[in-house]
């Protein structure tokens, strides 16, 4: 944002009215802090006072672009496009409201149009998402390898390339890129002046205060600012107001695997069993090998009594995490309740396998005994 202030204050005049750039420079401030809807009234009263004020307007396109009111922000970028400098930054922004509003032809061709020299500032990773939304997947990684060595931290790259991945079969590279991802969940806190804001609130303990602060800031179509809230919110253990991220992050993008399985372990937390069994389903569905997902999914499985099913989950959650005790535990339990229901040879066999993985475990001897009764010669 502080980059495309300063590409913007370049382009302006000087203004003939002290009181417009009064207004200005409040805008300013409320633009750096991201209050857009203040902002954009400053810079309203300083067009009113100099209509001249080319910076003004430039830095209302965005307040505009911000709050989603494409209608209005749309003609101040095509003016904004007329300058030779600033067309770069123009098609940055009317790139991404193509986007959002699903015209991924005209989005790949802005963005495309973007001079690589002279970057604007993430446009490469919204080129890929564009890319990634008409299945031209393989594009999609090409652009994404490319815009990596710009920003090595941002997660959201390390995400969209691996789910490109997975989408061209490519697990492995994706499972990988996915570790990535979560290494680097914070960036976007880092990156986010409000959210920032929100989180020393919450350090504080001030939860209320915290909320108020970040709420507003999901009214917004980008899915990844709603993802780094959703998970402060968390982090913090107020579940409550993270499940309303989550579910708005879902509403924004319901085919990533990493926003299921976060609104499902958050209805888990909140113990709405039913909800988080769903999006568990959901994120196991999405990708098979979504380790963490199959751990939650298995495990609401078995507390719900659906013992086939959470048999066969856990025993994939283990052969993805082989050395996790709790997944051990759950699958030991679900072996035994198994050997009831089988035939002497399978029933043998399910506890021996419940054995391997928890020694100690006082049913698993007491249906050995039943199975050597049920089955003398054995």
């Amino acid at each position: 944002m502080l980059l495309l202030l300063v590409l913007l204050a370049a382009q302006s005049p000087n203004a003939n009215s002290s009181q417009a750039r009064e207004h200005l420079a409040s805008g300013n401030q409320l633009l750096q802090a991201e209050g857009f809807a203040d902002a954009a009234e400053e810079f309203r009263q300083a067009l009113e006072g100099d209509a001249t004020l080319t910076e003004a307007r430039d830095r209302l396109a965005i307040c505009y672009f911000e709050l989603r009111d494409y209608d209005r922000a749309r003609p101040l970028f095509d003016q904004l496009s007329s300058n030779r400098g600033a067309a770069g930054i123009a098609a940055y922004y009317l790139g991404r409201m193509d986007l959002a509003e699903g015209n991924l032809q005209s989005a790949i061709r802005r963005l495309r149009s973007i001079p690589h020299d002279h970057p604007v500032h993430d446009e490469w990773y919204y080129l890929a998402s564009a890319y990634y939304k008409e299945a031209r997947y393989q594009e999609c990684v090409q652009i994404l390898r490319q815009a990596m060595p710009q920003n090595s931290r941002d997660a959201r790259i390390h995400q969209l390339l691996a789910r490109a991945f997975l989408k061209t079969g490519r697990n492995g590279e994706a499972e990988r890129e996915f570790a990535e991802t979560r290494r680097l969940h914070d960036y976007y806190q880092d990156v986010s002046t409000a959210i920032g804001r929100c989180r020393a609130q919450l350090v504080l303990q001030n939860v209320a205060e915290g909320w108020k602060l970040c709420r507003p800031l999901l009214d917004t179509d980008d899915v990844d600012k709603v993802v780094a809230i959703g998970m402060l919110f968390g982090k913090f253990e107020d579940y409550a107001h993270a499940r309303e991220a989550w579910e708005k992050a879902v509403a924004l993008d319901a085919d990533s695997s990493e926003v299921q399985y976060n609104l499902g372990l958050t209805c888990f937390h909140l113990k709405d069993l039913r909800h988080a069994r769903d999006y568990a389903a959901a994120a196991v569905k999405l990708r098979p090998d979504f380790a963490e997902a199959n751990v939650l999914y298995g495990t609401i499985l078995y507390m719900g009594g659906e013992d086939n099913l959470a048999l066969s989950v856990l025993a994939h959650a283990h052969e993805l995490k082989p050395a996790d005790k709790n997944v051990d535990r759950l699958l030991a339990e679900e072996l035994t309740i198994a050997a009831t229901r089988e035939n002497c040879t399978q029933a043998l066999d399910a506890l021996q396998k419940a054995k391997t993985l928890e020694p100690d475990l006082k049913s698993i001897g007491e249906r050995l005994v039943e199975i050597r009764a049920r089955c003398p010669a054995r």
